[in-house]
Parts: structure tokens; sequence; C-alpha cells
């Protein structure tokens, strides 16, 4: 089941915006145990539906007319949450993500 916090359903509902889905990956290395890992991490970002590409690579889910465009190689692990993030003066608003893994 798919939830928007009020703030972030506002923000996206008055500018016609969907919320869509991708996928960070970010290398450690460390040479004093000779460690390397890839870390994926899931973000989040507001766009126009228009334009969101290739769209059969995602999954799409509908919350009070707000879509959310979700990549098929997620792993939803439960009820999905978007809210908005702390605001800070002077920069657009920030979102995060509940309920899905890489």
């Amino acid at each position: 089941m798919l939830k928007i916090e009020d703030k972030a359903l506002n923000y996206a509902g008055d500018r016609n915006l969907c919320f869509v889905t991708s996928v960070k990956n970010t290398s450690i290395d460390c040479d004093c145990g000779n460690v390397h890992n890839n870390v994926k991490t899931v973000k989040i970002k507001v766009l126009f539906e228009t334009e969101v590409a290739d769209k059969e690579l995602y999954n799409i889910y509908e919350y009070k007319g707000i879509k959310l465009f979700v990549l098929k190689t997620l792993n939803i692990t439960g009820d999905i949450d978007i809210y908005q993030k702390p605001k800070v003066l002077f920069m657009r608003p920030k979102f995060g993500l509940k309920g899905i893994t890489a």
C-alpha cells in the first residue's frame, strides 16, 4: 500500500509532479583491510511525468492522483511511505522513502 505524507502530497499535487525512484551506487574502498564494497541506496526525486524516460522499466503506483514510479529491480518490503524531509531555507524540498530496498 502506498501512502504519501500531506506535505509531500500537497507539493506534488500543486505542481502536477510525480515521484520517481532510482538507485545510487556508492563504492567503499579501504586499503587497510583490503575491503571493496558497493552500497546501493534507493533515492526518490520529483519530476513531471513527461520527464520520466523508459516508463516500461517501472511499476506505477498511484495515491490520490499522484503517481509513484518504482524501478522493477527494487524490492518492496512493506507499505511504501513518502515523506518530506525538514526543509532548509532557500533549497528545494527533499523527500524520503520507506518500504523499498535495493
